[in-house]
Order: C-alpha cells, then structure tokens, then sequence
C-alpha cells in the first residue's frame, strides 16, 4: 500500500473519475473546544484538493475554509458539484478553480439551524441534480418529502416528485449512459422523524422502497416495504437490476447487527445476509461489486 495523500480532520468527502486519473478530496477538521457559547456551534475548517495523475500529486484549490462539504457530485473530471451545510450549493465547470452558489429550495432551509442539511443527494447520470428533504405537517399540506432536480444548464431548482408521510434516507440513480431513460430510487423511513425530546418515540419505523424515472410527469412506484425491526441506513444501485439496502437490526440481545438486504430483480425479490458489525462498505455499481470492512479485513462480494 502507498499513501500519496494525507491530512487532519474528522470528516471528508471525496470523487474519483472512472478511469482514477482524477481526483476530489474535501476535508473537514472542527474543533469542539471552541465551540461558540450562544450557539454551540463548533468552528471548523473545510479544505478542498484535486489530483490530475491518479492521486500522486494534489494542488489544494482555492475554497473558503468556513464552507463545509459534506458530498461531491461530478459528471466529468471538470463539472460537478460541492453540497453542504445550509443546505448549500455550489457548481463548477472548469475543475473547481471557480464555483457558482446555486440558490436552493427556501422550504428546505431554516434560519435557526445553519448547519442544516438536505436528507439525500444524487447526481443522475444526464447532469440532473435531485435533493430530498422533509416538510411537517402544515395547516393546509400533510406531511411529506420532496424531492426537487436541478438541471445543469438551469440555475433553479424544480419539484421533481413528493412523498407523503416519509422521510428520505437515500437517493441513487440508477448507472446507465447519459442518454438513456434511467430509474430513481428513494430509500425512506415511514412516518415522521424520531421526536428526540419524546421518551417514548424508540425511532423504529418501518421502510419503504420506492422508483420513478427521469422522464417528465413519472408516478412514484412503491417496490417494497422493511420489517420495522431494521433501521434503514443506505442504498446502492448497480446494473442489471442490483439493489442494496444497507439496515441495522437492534431488535435482539447483544450489540446490534449490520444486515444487508439484496435483490438482483429490481426489487421484485430480496435475500438478507448478516454482516454482523462492519466498520464500512463501499459498492462499485460499474462491476456490482460490494466491499466491506470487518475490523483489520477487507472483504468483497460481486453481486
């Protein structure tokens, strides 16, 4: 093994183009001693890197260091884009020596939390940026989630579906070339979000999977529903039909299990493997390959 690229921080976030010849790195080190006492809220410094020859040698490019990046998104070695808290976003078409804030859903915000973020990103494969976050209950609209796109060429955001009584977990677009129609899939918790200052809300709901697609005026298709038991933690989409849930089950004694839940035809049918206690999975959708760390082993499966 040979490390090319190191430094501090708590956090990062990173992309890689599918021939690795370039590469994003976003760093997030805060520290907590300092927090602000009237907010609480923690300073921290975001830095952002670029490799152009397979990570050998990274130029740090210019970022401000009080805008955190929590995800990277690129169509191509030079156009993508930065999200984080606000929710924040930024595009770049020349490799990330500039950036264009884009101005995102005002329902999504809240004045009072700074720091927050949009519950699911996904980058489709056409350019096509979709967001999903979550509206209580109001006066005159029940309570749901929305999903909203952004097209490249555009700098508005538009309401792409809604999905009552849920919250999103996760958004994957389904791989396939630019040109194709491709399927969207939401993993989502039923329900409204766990009431921390309720003792009695265990935050246990039951999950859902649901698709549409890229094309205008799609309906929402619920493929499959999750035992309660499982906390629903992820999702990856590969091809030929691959779907990957990725849950957590703390309904029996001892610490609680990972599970992996796997369909091969497009959520028609599912098998369950226990992974016990992973520290990280990564899936490469172009080979439907699942890695998994399991303590100081790393183990791979192709679905």
């Amino acid at each position: 093994m040979t490390r090319y690229f190191q430094q501090p921080g708590q956090d990062a976030a990173w992309w890689y183009s599918k021939d690795w010849s370039t590469q994003y790195v976003s760093t997030d080190w805060m520290d907590y001693k300092q927090a602000e006492h009237q907010k609480g809220l923690a300073p921290h410094i975001t830095k952002l890197w670029r490799s152009r020859d397979g990570g050998k040698n990274w130029t740090q490019l210019d970022w401000p260091e009080n805008r955190n990046i929590g995800q990277l998104l690129f169509l191509d070695p030079d156009r993508g884009y930065a999200v984080g808290w606000g929710p924040h976003v930024w595009r770049t078409a020349d490799g990330g020596r500039t950036w264009k804030a884009i101005e995102v859903p005002l329902l999504a915000t809240d004045h009072e939390a700074p720091r927050k973020t949009f519950d699911a990103v996904d980058l489709g494969p056409d350019g096509v940026l979709r967001v999903a976050y979550y509206l209580p209950q109001m006066e005159d609209t029940p309570a749901e989630s929305i999903v909203d796109q952004l097209k490249w060429d555009s700098d508005a955001f538009e309401t792409d579906v809604k999905l009552p009584a849920q919250v999103v977990v996760s958004l994957q677009s389904e791989p396939v070339p630019p040109d194709y129609g491709y399927s969207v899939f939401s993993l989502s918790r039923l329900g409204p979000p766990r009431d921390w200052n309720d003792l009695g809300d265990n935050g246990r709901r039951s999950g859902a999977l649901s698709t549409w697609g890229n094309r205008a005026n799609q309906t929402v298709k619920q493929l499959h529903t999750f035992e309660v038991r499982l906390t629903l933690d992820g999702l990856s989409v590969g091809k030929r039909g691959v779907l990957l849930v990725y849950a957590t089950d703390a309904s029996g004694d001892g610490a609680p299990r990972d599970i992996t839940l796997a369909s091969k035809d497009y959520g028609k049918s599912w098998n369950e493997t226990d992974d016990g206690i992973t520290q990280g999975v990564y899936f490469d959708a172009a080979t439907n390959t699942q890695y998994g760390l399991y303590a100081y082993t790393l183990k791979k499966r192709i679905w």
